[in-house]
This record gives C-alpha cells, structure tokens and sequence, in this order.
C-alpha cells in the first residue's frame, strides 16, 4: 500500500468530491474502515458511491483513516528530522539551541491542549517511503528506530516493545537502571556504524522507561509519545546512552538492568467523516478521552511478560531487561560473544580467564573491537609471552596453543586459527626475525616470516582446538613475507592452499582481519591474575 505525508494526503482527498446528497457529518462509531462506514450509511440516501465518485473508495477510506483521522506524531514536532534527532538523543533541546523553555515550547501546547483528546499515529514519514522499501525495511513510511512492520527483513520490533533511555535531565534526575552493554550493530541508522560493542561498569546514571503493546493497539502512538518527548518536556529527560539511540524498540537499545512501564488508554473513541458542503471534499476527525499513567506496579519487564505469557516474546525480553546486577550478564555475554572474561579486580581491562572448548584462555593482544595493544616495551612484552607459552610443558608436555579468534574474517576456515609450538624458541631481538634471533609477538602481529617458524618442522596450524589437541586436519600451505612488508599471522596461509587477505597487521591495513585478538592456553592448575 503507499503511504502518503500529510501534503500528500491533502491533496488527494480534495479530488475526493462527494455528490451534493452527501453533505454534513457521518458518524462511524468507535471503528475507522469501510465496512464501519458501509454500516453508518445503511438507509441513507448517501451512498459509498456518491460519496467517492471518483472511485476506489476502499483506499479512500483506508488513508483518511490512517492519516487524516488520528493526529501524525510528525504534526506534534513538525519534522522528521526532528523526530529523528530527538529519538537519537540530539535536536534542539539536548544542543541546547535556545533557553529549554523556548525550545520544547511547540510540544508543551500540545500536551497542554490536545494530549488528552487525540489518538496518535505510529510515526511514518514521507522521506522513508521510497528508502524503506529499496533497502530491507518493508513497504512503509516508519523510522529505523521503531520500524513494526513485521513482513520487513529488517524490521526492529519483533518484541512489541519499546524503550527510552535518558543519561541526564534538565530538572531532577531519577537514577532508576543500570546500563550494563550495547552491541552497536543493533542500533547502525542511529550511531552510523556497523558492528562494535560497549560494555559498561553499571555505575553511570540512568533512567529508562518503556512500554509494550498487542497487536492492533491503536493507542501505542500516544504510549510512544507519552514515554519520549512527554518525558523530555515534562521531566527534563534527555541524551542518549553513547552509542545507542535514546528511545527506539528495546532490540535496538541497551542491555540494561531494569525500566520503569507507562501505558495509555483511550475511551469514547467516535470517528467522524465530513462531507464540506461548498466543495464536497471528505475529511475525517475522532474524539476520545485519554488517560496515562504507570504499569499497575508492574516494571516493564513484568508489564511484557504479563502481556505476552505464553509466547516467544515472554523470554524474549530477558535478553534485553536483565535484572539486578549486570555483573553477571556481561561476563557470560563476554565469553560467550567475545571469548573474555572481566576479571574481578577491572571489569573493563583484565579480560582473561575464559573457558573455551575445554581449556582457560587469556588474551595476549587484539583489534577492532578486540582492541588490547602488544606491551609498548618489545622486549618484557617477548618475555611475558615467552613465560605463557612455557607454561604448558609441565602438564601438557608441549608449548601451549595460541588461538586467533577472528570475527571479521570472510573464510571460515580463518574466523578460528590455532597456532601449535614444536620447537623452541630462538633469543629475542626486536623487530624483524632473522637466522638466529625472533621477536615472537612482532611475529604474531606484523611481520609473519619463516625464520625459526617453518610448517610443520616449527609449528602446526589448525582450524580448531580439538583439531590442534587431536593433530586432525592440520593445514598444508603456508606464506610468509620475504621482505620488510608488515603482514602479519598466518599471511596467505591455508588449510590446503593459499587463502589472502585474512592477515592482521598492526601497522598496516588492508586485510579482513580487523577485528581479531590472540589467546594463549593457561594450563589448569595456573590461576590468572
């Protein structure tokens, strides 16, 4: 179906004439559509017909009670641009373009003159209607923040739920949730970035509020309004979480300890068609009363699984409204997502002590969103790594296993590479290997050479641990640099052949491997610290 803007919708409905029988007001009831209309005109002597000579009266119908009877959220701001700031956590209020009272002045008349009397739209935009369609977002006009077309291959609302989130305010700040992580590929059309996580101590200040809905909840619209710019008005909330949009559906926000649930509810609802008696031109209005307020007690994890027991959504929502302490979920979410592990001392940079196919890990260095850099002193940096290695021979009688875990890899058989030590190690010397000395992590991250590291008389590769602890499917080509060019682990090899581009380097760019991090064995009787 195509959606019209406003503008647009003006202008179609004043080629829609009625006949001069059809004049005044047509009460439709508490439903909008054309069977509602069919039932209002029963006896009269105005018919669909006479009322839309122009034909096609079922779409007629559809739009002006899509568009033109309920109030458009873009009416509210006047802009998509600034719905869409405003939902990122930007816009005039939070930039502070004016005085905050002249700045949220057009949405303070509308709470103060209209909120309580109008049915609200679910936002749609012109300028998505064309976008929407051609890039994975449905045949709709919605924003990426709270797209509910549930035929779209990008749709963002498969819970029925949304949240805001607010990191300051302009009068008192209520501190009511904990943020504990955002994956940043969840929310690209509000951050302009691809794939990133953050993961957060839970100390900094929050507020969130949400609400969630069954489908055909014609009042989601007013909730929607009711927990966004009613909040930033009224309370002062603004700003966004970084790297997260400040209100969307909650799959596009963080991951955070708790919400607060609000909800709206209308009663009265009477629809009405107008027929000018002058022009003939058909609009269409409403009148309702409504009321907002909390969640009964309910928070809003509570509030969703009370509204969708029974279904998928009422687990769903854990992932994303995680309880008390986000401690634990980031931990799991760290080793389960990212292979690490905060330690207890510094959540955010010990992260060592995963367990992974049966074995400890800790990690040695890593890009991208890996990022940990190598010792800026080369020589203890060769030393501490030297001491992991050697720390296997007592109880594993071998070096232990290097692992590169490499997400952005485009071949599978390069997303997980075990590096297994045969020989010992020449003396270190900084920077490139030669015959007789080798920088072991410049080996690793830039400069990957066969001096004291040839195939299968130094050294085997494996696309598995299991793999690597059983010697089954050991790789059989290898490449290595034969200059001063700064490719790094494995260069162009592969598990039968040569496989490119799947290098790191921690110099240059130009590989797949951007966001990679090497881990070393910890034999289980060491404890990390």
């Amino acid at each position: 179906m195509t959606k019209l803007s406003i503008s647009a919708l003006t202008m179609a409905l004043l080629i829609r004439r009625s006949d001069a029988v059809c004049e005044g007001d047509i009460s439709l009831g508490s439903t909008c559509d054309l069977a509602a209309l069919e039932t209002a005109l029963s006896g009269s002597t105005c018919t669909i017909d006479l009322l839309f000579p122009d034909g096609d009266a079922a779409t007629a119908v559809q739009e002006l009670c899509e568009y033109d009877a309920p109030t458009q959220f873009v009416a509210i701001q006047g802009t998509y641009q600034l719905d869409q700031r405003s939902m990122n956590g930007g816009g005039d209020v939070k930039d502070g373009e004016n005085t905050f009272d002249i700045d949220v002045a057009r949405v303070k008349r509308f709470i103060d003159n209209e909120m309580d009397d109008q049915v609200i739209a679910w936002p749609e935009y012109a300028q998505k209607e064309e976008y929407n369609p051609a890039n994975g977002y449905g045949d709709n006009g919605y924003m990426p923040n709270f797209n509910i077309d549930p035929d779209a291959e990008k749709g963002s609302c498969k819970l029925n739920t949304a949240m805001c989130c607010f990191v300051e305010s302009q009068f008192d700040f209520v501190d009511n949730s904990d943020i504990c992580r955002h994956d940043l590929s969840k929310s690209p059309q509000s951050n302009h970035i691809k794939s990133a996580w953050s993961v957060f101590s839970g100390d900094e200040s929050s507020h969130c509020v949400g609400f969630t809905w069954e489908d055909g909840d014609i009042y989601k619209g007013n909730t929607l309004f009711y927990t966004s710019l009613y909040q930033t008005v009224v309370n002062g909330y603004m700003g966004n979480v970084p790297g997260a949009p400040m209100c969307a559906c909650v799959e596009q926000m963080p991951v955070v300890t708790k919400a607060d649930c609000v909800t709206s509810t209308g009663t009265g609802l009477q629809y009405t068609f107008s027929v000018d008696k002058d022009t003939g031109d058909v609009s269409a209005s409403h009148s309702v009363a409504m009321t907002y307020g909390d969640c009964g007690g309910n928070d809003l994890k509570a509030q969703v699984k009370a509204t969708h027991a029974g279904s998928d959504i009422e687990t769903a929502i854990d992932e994303y409204l995680v309880g008390d302490d986000c401690d634990i979920t980031n931990a799991v979410y760290l080793n389960d997502e990212q292979l690490l592990v905060p330690s207890a001392i510094n959540s955010l940079m010990n992260l060592d002590g995963a367990e992974y196919e049966g074995r400890s890990w800790k990690q040695l260095f890593g890009e991208g969103i890996f990022f940990l850099p190598p010792d800026y002193d080369a020589a203890a940096g060769d030393a501490e790594m030297r001491a992991d290695l050697d720390a296997c021979v007592a109880s594993e009688g071998r070096q232990c296993l290097i692992l590169r875990k490499c997400t952005s890899c485009t071949v599978e058989s390069h997303k997980e590479i075990v590096y297994k030590r045969l020989t010992p190690w020449f003396p270190f010397q900084e920077g490139i290997s030669t015959d007789t000395t080798i920088d072991i992590v410049n080996l690793f991250t830039n400069q990957w050479r066969n001096n004291n590291n040839v195939l299968h008389v130094d050294y085997e590769l494996y696309s598995s641990v299991q793999d690597a602890l059983t010697g089954t499917d050991e790789w059989e080509q290898a490449d290595y640099n034969s200059n001063n060019h700064k490719y790094g682990f494995p260069r162009n090899s592969g598990p039968t052949g040569y496989v490119g581009n799947q290098w790191n380097s921690y110099a240059w760019s130009g590989g797949h491997a951007d966001h990679h991090a090497f881990y070393i064995e910890v034999p289980s009787e060491t404890t990390v610290v």
